[in-house]
């Protein structure tokens, strides 16, 4: 999910960016340079709610299959393996196009072996 309060302060048309809100005139906007925005990643899909981070379950069959968990099969604690799908995201869709390398050591921890102390920590 896209925020971007600080591009465009006083908001913009939801079918022409660039034109107000009230489409009474152009939207003022700035650069991503200028005022960079802010990204969440959200997916509320495929979820569950637990009462505590220590917990084991069934993992989620999502649209990727790569997670240990889903190789090794059974149940686990969840929280590892969102952590790997969310460094997976990242590394497929920023890393593997190229954008930059600056931070291959983090995903490489996201989908590493240390998720379950990274997990522990949130």
């Amino acid at each position: 999910m896209f925020d971007p309060s600080g591009m465009f302060p006083k908001g913009y048309h939801p079918t022409r960016i660039n034109r107000s809100r009230g489409f009474k005139g152009r939207a003022k906007g700035y650069t991503r340079t200028d005022r960079p925005p802010r990204y969440y990643l959200i997916d509320f899909g495929l979820s569950r709610r637990y009462s505590s981070r220590n917990v084991v379950d069934e993992p989620l069959r999502g649209g990727d299959k790569q997670a240990p968990e889903h190789l090794r099969g059974g149940r686990c604690n969840p929280f590892p393996t969102d952590i790997y799908y969310l460094g997976n995201l990242i590394r497929e869709q920023f890393l593997m196009v190229g954008l930059t390398l600056t931070y291959l050591h983090l995903f490489t921890r996201l989908t590493g072996h240390c998720r379950s102390a990274m997990a522990s920590s949130l």
